[in-house]
């Protein structure tokens, strides 16, 4: 039987086992880390359109009246205490509260009626909170459709 007398590895045999190491390493960190803007986004589009499907149930159980500017999104949560009540309120219809803000912790904006009669507006203004802006600071739009998609 042939035995090797060498212990260790070679410096190419290192070489080779720290490359491996350096990409699984860097694989993971991208995997975990990701791109926290494009990320943010993308929930923030989640959670518009969640909402969008949830003030279309209110609407429909509420004679097609969605909540006013003044009851606000919290509507979708319990019955608004403030006049226009709603008719037959049978929510909530969102599960979560975290729902009603955008991925940087800023509440969604919303006003009913919205603007060139649409029955509703529903905004976030992206990572930089400011109005226009790209790719992780781009507004999202509930009138806008394309602006939801990630």
């Amino acid at each position: 039987m042939f035995r090797s007398h060498r212990r260790g590895l070679t410096p190419s045999e290192t070489l080779l086992v720290a490359a491996i190491t350096v990409a699984i390493a860097l694989a993971l960190f991208w995997r975990f880390t990701g791109d926290s803007g494009v990320e943010g986004r993308r929930v923030t589009i989640t959670r518009v359109n969640t909402i969008m499907g949830a003030l279309e149930k209110y609407a429909i159980d509420n004679g097609a009246a969605f909540p006013t500017t003044d009851q606000g999104l919290r509507a979708l949560l319990a019955p608004p205490d403030r006049e226009p009540k709603p008719v037959n309120w049978r929510g909530p219809y969102l599960e979560d509260e975290q729902t009603l803000v955008d991925a940087w912790g800023v509440p969604l904006q919303y006003v009913s009626p919205g603007n060139d009669g649409r029955p509703y507006d529903l905004w976030s203004h992206g990572a930089d909170r400011r109005e226009g802006g790209t790719d992780a600071d781009a507004d999202v739009q509930s009138w806008i459709r394309t602006s939801l998609i990630p």
